[in-house]
């Protein structure tokens, strides 16, 4: 069970990271996106902004230490499962705000895809939990399970950081000039050959 907790571990540390630092980065505009969401307190935003990308930092250190991995999967909870709550939030509102999720380089308004990335994550922590308090802590021994774990955690890690690049893509409509000329291609009748344009006698 030591190769899924570092699944688990390692999908974690580089989905919460990627999120802080880009947070961090861009704060101000991170700030004004926590403006598209009605819900939240207006006081409490300008502490979110900063709170929020503290404590994904936070959870992805501990995370990263072996003595303080139960607490890093708590905290990793506790976030992933609130950003799912807002989520949930914001399409019973619906609310069109943009996903503030990976700081100001995603534009895509919340929907069923920040709902699902964010409840597999929190179920990632959950197990990951439940793994450490039941076999422990330790990371295994054998290096080609741990390969085969980062290698898991790293296809996880990159499918929650492009969600939205996703949702984008398959939610985006049709270029209408790209859909037209394929109906008139399909539908216009072939052009005569010098042959057909010839007259019979």
């Amino acid at each position: 069970m030591s190769d899924l907790l570092l699944v688990c571990r390692l999908t974690l540390i580089c989905v919460l990271a990627v999120a802080g630092l880009a947070k961090l980065r861009d704060r101000r505009r991170f700030a004004a996106a926590l403006d598209g969401f009605p819900f939240l307190p207006a006081a409490a935003r300008p502490a979110l902004a900063v709170l929020v990308p503290a404590a994904e930092l936070a959870a992805a250190v501990l995370l990263v230490v072996p003595a303080t991995v139960l607490a890093g999967l708590g905290l990793a909870a506790v976030l992933c499962a609130g950003f799912c709550a807002v989520a949930v939030t914001a399409l019973r509102h619906g609310t069109s705000a943009a996903c503030p999720c990976f700081g100001s380089r995603t534009a895509v308004p919340m929907g069923p895809w920040h709902v699902a990335r964010n409840a597999v994550l929190t179920g990632l922590a959950l197990l990951g939990g439940a793994i450490a308090l039941t076999h422990g802590t330790s990371t295994p021994a054998d290096m080609a399970a741990v390969a085969l774990a980062a290698a898991a955690a790293a296809y996880l890690a990159v499918f929650a950081v492009f969600t939205d690049d996703l949702a984008a893509f398959l939610s985006a409509p049709p270029r209408p000039g790209l859909s037209a000329s394929a109906d008139s291609g399909l539908s216009a009748p072939p052009h005569p050959t010098p042959a057909e344009r010839t007259p019979t006698p």
